[in-house]
């Protein structure tokens, strides 16, 4: 097996285990939506945002993909409020 070939088995183990991680996210992110709705909290939380960034930026270390890195989270975070927009509007 050649070293592109190992790198593609590694990424599509990478996918599966982030596919998991992603589903179970989103279970969180629907217990924040019922608890939003309950107490009549908006979707869009900039602090939060800002919190979840900053922290999440100062635990990674890879200088090369940080701002990759910030830009995936930033996806992730607009994923889920489109998830929590689903789930709470008619």
């Amino acid at each position: 097996m050649d070293r592109l070939e190992e790198a593609r088995i590694r990424i599509d183990e990478i996918d599966r285990r982030m596919a998991e991680l992603f589903r179970k996210r989103m279970e969180a992110v629907a217990a924040v939506a019922a608890h939003k709705q309950e107490n009549g909290l908006p979707i869009f939380d900039v602090a939060r945002e800002r919190i979840v960034l900053e922290r999440n930026a100062a635990a990674y270390a890879d200088e090369k993909t940080h701002d990759l890195y910030i830009a995936f989270l930033q996806d992730v975070m607009e994923l889920s409020k489109r998830y929590q927009k689903r789930l709470l509007e008619p």
